[in-house]
């Protein structure tokens, strides 16, 4: 009897024992983990300066090279040199350039003003000076566009590559409003026949500042500033 006894007792230790063992490796292990869906971010880039890079140039279209809209409609192609821009040249009678086409009486700007450019009828970007009998004596371009006939020079070209263009180019001299203005000697006469305002006072200007204005004039120097 106590035989029995012992082996009954023996045989329920064992049965605990394996119970446990299985219950402890339950725990150990864990369901398996799901595997993540969430895809891995995609690498991005950052424009280089190259790729920001843009200018002021305005195009015929009358946007700059980054496709801004400048507001002002685009300056005709016209070449600019000594005394004249396009066919227009500085003593032109009123008959003369009346045969052009190329401008219309009443003022861009000032009230002295007789005539204006009919391509800037706001006087933005051309303008033309006459004496009171309607006599061309100065002609302007303040906006990108016309160029020189020497130099390819216009409004937002450097200093530096007006004197490359331009190496007997007088210094320059103040010319009111924080401008100042250069004048390269005619080949014949040494007459100023071209004018080139700078947008600095004449000792600040460097090498990278900016041309705000060229002139064809009849010998003498540009009214740049002149009092409407």
């Amino acid at each position: 009897m106590t035989s029995l006894l012992r082996r009954a007792a023996a045989a329920a230790l064992l049965v605990l024992a394996v119970a446990a063992s299985a219950g402890c490796s339950s725990d150990d292990d864990g369901p398996d983990e799901p595997a993540s869906s969430t895809p891995s971010p995609s690498p991005t880039t950052s424009p280089t300066p190259a790729d920001r890079a843009t200018t002021d140039a305005t195009t015929t279209d009358g946007t700059t090279t980054d496709g801004a809209t400048t507001g002002q409609p685009a300056l005709p192609a016209l070449v600019i040199r000594p005394g004249a821009i396009g066919d227009a040249r500085v003593g032109m009678t009123r008959d003369e350039w009346s045969a052009t086409g190329l401008f219309a009486d009443g003022a861009a700007i000032c009230e002295g003003e007789l005539i204006h450019w009919r391509d800037d009828p706001d006087g933005t970007g051309l303008r033309v000076l006459t004496d009171e009998d309607a006599t061309i004596t100065q002609l302007w371009a303040t906006r990108p566009g016309p160029v020189t006939d020497h130099g390819d020079l216009q409004v937002g070209s450097t200093y530096a590559d007006l004197v490359a263009a331009f190496p007997t180019v007088t210094d320059p001299v103040d010319d009111g409003f924080d401008q100042s203005s250069v004048y390269p000697p005619g080949e014949e006469d040494g007459l100023p026949y071209l004018a080139f305002l700078l947008d600095a006072p004449a000792e600040d200007v460097a090498a990278d500042t900016p041309i705000a204005a060229i002139a064809a004039t009849g010998g003498e120097p540009a009214y740049f500033q002149f009092d409407c």
